[in-house]
């Protein structure tokens, strides 16, 4: 059996014969080989040229049985067979033909002997003829690939904006782009074929992160050239980035991000490396900006002595001052980095409102938190400010204004909110207390002192709306007045302290002969008014009746061992169309004049205005 070294599955063979030649024995010695092949037959050029045009037809090698006809048309034969190559059989004794075929570049021929001996060496020239047809086009094709990938990087680094350079597999440089040159100060032509790229970074040789991927132990070089400055690219397998200060670049240094990746060939082998450089000199300064910043607004929020805390985008505290602690009895450090903040506050998660400032919140948002609470700010838009009980504060709740106000960026962008909390309590205790002193003064400044009901000045006040409310709305309005009978007499002969007890007496009567909408007054001295809102003349004198009564029931005890029962006269007028405070309580009046004439302790009614 032949060993053809590794063969393919099957071998295509085109085989070109003359009109008159006999294929069989060539075929039919190629069929009892060991060679895989199917044969398909020309006799001609046009035939031939249809066969290769075709895309039906693929094909290994052109097998050319030469005939003198061939040889005429032998250059246009080797163009038709579009570089697929061809082996040659010249009949014994054509050494003219052989040296045709070898000044037109074709190689490959065997001499067709008359004992059939080539027969057995045709599978194995093929063989080779094809092997070296394919090792040459992967060579030409890798070439080409090659040369396309140079022209293809080259484009991409020359025209890319960004600082880049490569290197081969021997840390030369073949690309420095324009826009490396002018982030470095080096030239193309000083860097290109050179293996200075250090040059442009330090002050001494060493490698940059582009010769480290070419190194073997990448990762371990890489920690001790770039120590805790490097990472692997999260986004490119296979990618370093990293950052460094690079203090003579620029007149104050600069900034430099910095990615290295590898360049493989098809085979995936490293055959050179690519680094690219972004200047980010203003970042670095804006993030030590923002670090300035936060720190100082830490200290102004640390320093405060108002309660304030803040929240950042995400709802999340990022500040918690001593003041915030001492108010709410929560430590900053159970509630910094969480989104918490509601449990100084509330029994259950709900927002506050430095959280609806950070969501937008209008007033009709805030008010669905803190019903009729709240208020917005009158010095800066967008500010709410509330008041509010927390039961929860100190020994016994406390009172609390706050306020909540947007932070933005230098955009105007709503980056977090800052809450301030100031305890109220000591406020609202001295503002409740003088509720209930200037309450108590205006108690004092309508209420008799002696018996506790309302003095005549408030009566003034009091019976012009009942007056009007009457009039307007056509109500009933009755008023009693009344007069303690012979009452001189028990301030002479008992003193005037058993005659403050007799009026307080019958003050107590009255109390509790009236309704809530009733109202009762010392009128002076020993005189009383009463008045009946909705009330007829007919109920009224019941009313007075029943009073008189139970003032005489009254036992008053002037002196040990003495009994005595005090009387009073009851003048009753009710209001008619035309009535004014005066006429109505002059009719009262008389009616208590005409009671003390009828023998006094009497009610006596007087309904008639007269003119």
């Amino acid at each position: 059996m032949l060993l053809y070294g590794e063969l393919p599955s099957q071998i295509r063979i085109l085989l070109l014969l003359g009109q008159d030649a006999d294929s069989a024995p060539l075929i039919r010695g190629m069929q009892d080989s060991d060679l895989p092949c199917t044969i398909h037959e020309c006799r001609d050029l046009m035939q031939l040229d249809q066969v290769l045009s075709s895309k039906d037809f693929s094909i290994d090698v052109l097998v050319i049985d030469l005939a003198e006809s061939h040889l005429k048309y032998a250059r246009q034969l080797i163009q038709i067979s579009h570089n697929l190559p061809i082996v040659m059989l010249a009949p014994a004794g054509r050494e003219a033909w052989i040296k045709q075929a070898v000044q037109l570049k074709n190689e490959h021929f065997l001499i067709k002997d008359a004992e059939g001996g080539f027969l057995a060496l045709l599978p194995i020239v093929l063989l080779r003829v094809i092997n070296q047809s394919r090792e040459q086009h992967a060579r030409t094709s890798a070439e080409l690939n090659m040369i396309e990938h140079r022209l293809s990087l080259s484009q991409i680094v020359e025209g890319s904006p960004v600082a880049s350079f490569v290197i081969d597999c021997n840390h030369q440089v073949t690309h420095w782009n324009q826009a490396c040159e002018v982030f470095t100060g080096k030239k193309a032509f000083e860097m290109i074929g050179t293996s200075n790229q250090w040059q442009a970074f330090y002050s001494e040789p060493r490698p940059v992160l582009a010769d480290l991927m070419l190194e073997d132990a990448l990762e371990q070089k890489v920690k001790a050239f770039y120590p805790g400055k490097v990472a692997v690219s999260s986004n490119n397998q296979g990618v370093f980035e990293a950052e460094d200060f690079f203090a003579h670049m620029g007149e104050n240094g600069r900034w430099i991000y910095f990615t290295a990746t590898p360049i493989r060939d098809d085979c995936g082998k490293v055959v050179g490396a690519m680094e690219t450089l972004q200047d980010v000199t203003r970042r670095h300064a804006v993030e030590a900006a923002l670090q300035a910043s936060e720190a100082f607004l830490a200290q102004i929020v640390d320093g405060s002595s108002v309660a304030t805390f803040v929240i950042d985008r995400d709802h999340t505290v990022t500040h918690w001052n001593r003041a915030c602690e001492a108010l709410t009895g929560l430590a900053a450090s159970d509630v910094i980095g969480t989104h918490e903040q509601w449990r100084a506050f509330y029994p259950s998660e709900r927002p506050v409102m430095a959280d609806l400032i950070m969501n937008g919140a209008m007033a009709d948002d805030v008010e669905q938190f803190y019903h009729g609470k709240f208020r917005p700010s009158r010095l800066i838009e967008g500010v709410f400010e509330a008041e509010d009980f927390f039961a929860h504060f100190g020994t016994e709740g406390k009172w609390v204004f706050f306020t909540a106000a947007p932070l933005r960026d230098l955009d105007g962008k709503v980056v977090g909110a800052i809450e301030t909390l100031q305890d109220m309590n000591e406020r609202r205790l001295a503002e409740e207390a003088l509720k209930a002193s200037e309450a108590r003064y205006r108690d004092l400044s309508i209420t008799d002192g002696m018996t506790g009901l309302f003095n005549s000045r408030h009566f003034y006040e009091s019976i012009e709306k009942e007056i009007e409310r009457a009039r307007r709305y056509g109500r009933p309005l009755t008023l009693l007045l009344m007069d303690i009978d012979n009452f001189k007499k028990v301030n002479d002969q008992y003193g005037h302290l058993e005659g403050d007890k007799v009026l307080q007496s019958l003050a107590m009567v009255i109390r509790g002969c009236l309704r809530e909408m009733d109202s009762a007054y010392r009128y002076g001295g020993e005189e009383f008014i009463v008045v009946l809102p909705e009330t007829r003349s007919d109920d009224a004198i019941n009313v007075a009746e029943r009073l008189r009564q139970r003032f005489e029931d009254q036992i008053q005890r002037p002196a040990p061992g003495l009994v005595l029962h005090c009387t009073v006269s009851i003048g009753v007028s009710q209001f008619v169309t035309g009535d004014d405070a005066k006429s109505l309580v002059k009719r009262a009046d008389d009616g208590t004049y005409q009671a003390k004439h009828q023998g006094k302790n009497c009610v006596v009614l007087l309904d008639t205005l007269k003119g």
